[in-house]
């Protein structure tokens, strides 16, 4: 929707008019000073936006500019190598920017968490809380009802923590009388 509906052309046509005989009015140090005062706002508000803008936002736009971008394209099998060039800048900077980096485990605690993972008995899940689990694990691709029992799996595990520190609660009580 454009701002243009929203305008009155004759509104803007008398502004403009109004604003063109005031600039004609003015003498030429006027406007030679108005133009200093412009350009000193311009850098003023440049340099408050480079102080500003940190460093996720700036990794923000330049994924919003290749969204533009990849928006504007209608034949994409031509432009293979650009997208793989954009995705490479904006995976380089995910990868050496310590505050978008991606938080990862070592492999050996990943194979060790799978080991013990392993050794919680079949009937302890169900089947397909079981096969949402593995998914995840392997990395392959989920589906909604996986990400369903994953979800729920992980609400059912916040209650039962809520719970296990009750009863470690009153174990102790136990303990101590």
């Amino acid at each position: 929707m454009s701002i243009d509906k929203w305008i009155n052309e004759k509104d803007s046509k008398e502004e403009r008019i109004r604003r063109e005989k005031a600039f004609k009015s003015l003498s030429t140090q006027e406007v030679k000073d108005l133009k200093k005062k412009k350009i000193r706002d311009m850098v003023q508000k440049d340099d408050q936006k480079t102080n500003v803008v940190s460093e996720r936002e700036k990794f923000i736009d330049n994924i919003i500019e290749f969204k533009n971008w990849l928006n504007q394209r209608t034949y994409l099998k031509g432009d293979l190598e650009n997208i793989e060039i954009w995705i490479k800048n904006l995976y380089s900077i995910v990868k050496y920017d310590p505050e978008l980096e991606v938080k990862s485990t070592n492999y050996s605690e990943k194979r060790k968490f799978i080991e013990k993972y392993k050794e919680i008995p079949p009937q302890f899940l169900d089947e397909k809380t079981r096969v949402a689990l593995n998914k995840l694990i392997h990395g392959t691709t989920r589906t909604n009802s996986d990400n369903y029992y994953l979800r729920k799996l992980k609400n059912i595990l916040k209650e039962k923590l809520k719970e296990a520190e009750y009863y470690e609660i009153l174990d102790r009580l136990f303990r101590i009388f």
